[in-house]
């Protein structure tokens, strides 16, 4: 495998555009032909997907958990990870087109390989992003790394909090937020956009979230901060972050509705500049034109 990364800074100094999806659980295929739908309807290139966990990273079916088995027998998307990591036809008919983003550069959830995300990290050296797919367009950013994607610098944290209400408790290890990740990303210098999977404490539900997240919010002050792992439509959360603005990203699964499109909240678009970054989530009506029926095609 080529592991030399996309070009992943860009020396003009024009706005930068990317989308933001939700969790995908296998449907990285899918978020990506939806990419090239919007970039060609609204002509406007897109410079990276960014990706907030539960990518669904299992390359080898040996070794999902037992969510994703479950979900697996009624959902074959939720192996999408297997369409990344070989060369085939219907990767290629998508990340070939013209207007395809150079990356997708995503966060670890819940529900993904760790013991493979790790080792693609640890042989990446000291690069803060590694490659986990066969076309070097999937990039996972380190736990507390700070990587540059087209001049803007997205930080991650991998995993949910282990001490919240109802946490989970039979993860791996590294499903779990460490708070060295937390340390690091605080002396990282100039965070633009955060990545987490979990929420700050009590940002979509009370009780519910993370507080080393809170306090990294808090006092590393990004632009953005985006998080998924949890159901229901994406809003913005209306909480004093000081100049934080943060984001819950609904689920991309293709199941609203009767004819499964994509879901309300699930992808929004980031304008990125120093100056007057913009979010806005993308309209449900266009979302509705995009469905499990069409994507391969639409």
């Amino acid at each position: 495998m080529d592991a030399t990364p996309p070009e992943s800074s860009d020396p003009n100094p024009g706005p930068k555009t990317f989308l933001v999806f939700g969790d995908l659980h296998g449907r990285i295929l899918p978020a990506f032909r939806l990419a090239n739908c919007w970039a060609k309807e609204f002509h406007r290139p897109l410079h990276g997907i960014l990706q907030v966990g539960d990518l669904g990273y299992f390359p080898n079916p040996s070794r999902l958990d037992n969510a994703t088995i479950r979900h697996a027998k009624d959902d074959p998307l939720e192996l999408g990870a297997l369409d990344i990591v070989a060369i085939n036809d219907l990767a290629d008919s998508i990340l070939d087109d013209p207007v395809a983003p150079p990356g997708l550069w995503f966060t670890a959830g819940n529900h993904e390989d760790f013991e493979e995300l790790e080792r693609l990290a640890l042989a990446s050296g000291k690069q803060p992003d590694f490659v986990v797919d066969a076309y070097c367009r999937v990039r996972g950013i380190k736990d507390g790394a700070v990587a540059t994607v087209a001049s803007c610098r997205v930080g991650a944290v991998w995993g949910v909090d282990r001490q919240g209400r109802n946490a989970r408790r039979k993860l791996p290890d590294r499903g779990f937020i460490q708070s060295r990740a937390i340390d690091r990303l605080l002396v990282a210098g100039r965070l633009d956009v955060l990545l987490t999977h979990d929420a700050p404490l009590g940002a979509k539900r009370e009780e519910y979230g993370s507080e080393l997240l809170s306090n990294l919010i808090q006092l590393a002050q990004p632009q953005f901060a985006f998080f998924g792992h949890y159901s229901g439509d994406g809003a913005e959360v209306e909480k004093d972050y000081g100049r934080t603005r943060v984001f819950h990203m609904a689920g991309f699964e293709l199941r609203e509705s009767k004819d499964r499109h994509a879901e309300t909240g699930s992808v929004g678009v980031l304008t990125w500049n120093a100056d007057e970054p913009e979010f806005e989530y993308l309209s449900p009506k266009w979302l509705r034109t995009f469905n499990r029926g069409n994507w391969k095609w639409r």
